[in-house]
C-alpha cells in the first residue's frame, strides 16, 4: 500500500459460526457495497468476541490508522467492531485524532453532528447489555448443567465453586 494513499477499511467479525449469524463473507459484501467499489483492504476476525480488543486483525486496522493509511472504516453493523462502551469511546477518540471516518451499513449514523454521536453511544450501550446478557445466560446455563451432573463441553477457562454458587470463565 502507498504510504501517500489512503484507503477504505472493511472490518468484519464473526465469534461463532452459527445457522443465525451473518457470515463474514456477507459482512464484506454489504460494506463493499456501502464502500461503493472503492478500494478497501478487509480485516476479518473469525471466532472473536466482541467484548474486548483483543483480536489480531482489529489491531492490525488500528495500526494502520496510526500510521495515517486509512481514510474509513466501514462496518456491518456497530456490535461487530465493539461490544464495550469504554473500547468504543477510545476507538471513536482515536478515528476523530486521525480523521478517519466511521460507517455502519446497516445503521446510519452522522458522526459529523453531536446527535448523531449521541445516537451512536446509545447504541452502543445496547450492544455491551447484549453481550452481557448472553454472557449471563451461558454461565447460568453452565451452572444449570453442573447442577444436574451433565458433562459440560467446550472450552472452559476456569470455574470457581463456593458454598453457594459457581461462577465460570468461559473462552468464546
Amino acid at each position: 500500500m502507498n504510504m501517500n494513499t489512503k484507503t477504505n477499511a472493511i472490518y468484519v467479525r464473526q465469534s461463532v459460526d452459527k445457522k443465525d449469524s451473518i457470515s463474514i463473507e456477507s459482512q464484506i459484501d454489504f460494506c463493499k457495497y456501502e464502500s461503493k467499489g472503492g478500494s478497501s483492504k478487509i480485516y476479518p476476525d473469525k471466532g472473536y468476541s466482541g467484548k474486548n480488543t483483543d483480536r489480531p486483525r482489529f489491531k492490525e486496522l488500528i495500526h494502520d490508522i496510526e500510521q495515517g493509511l486509512i481514510s474509513k472504516v466501514v462496518v456491518y453493523k456497530l456490535d461487530r467492531i465493539s461490544r464495550s462502551i469504554i473500547d468504543f469511546a477510545n476507538m471513536m477518540e482515536l478515528f476523530q485524532k486521525y480523521n478517519v471516518e466511521f460507517i455502519s451499513s446497516t445503521e446510519k449514523f452522522d458522526t459529523s453532528t453531536p446527535m448523531g454521536r449521541a445516537v451512536l453511544n446509545i447504541c452502543i450501550v445496547f450492544a455491551q447489555l447484549e453481550r452481557e446478557t448472553i454472557q449471563k445466560r451461558v454461565t447460568d446455563a453452565y451452572y444449570s448443567r453442573c447442577h444436574k451432573r451433565f458433562v459440560l463441553d467446550g472450552l472452559i477457562d476456569k470455574f470457581f465453586i463456593t458454598k453457594d454458587s459457581l461462577r465460570v470463565e468461559w473462552r468464546v
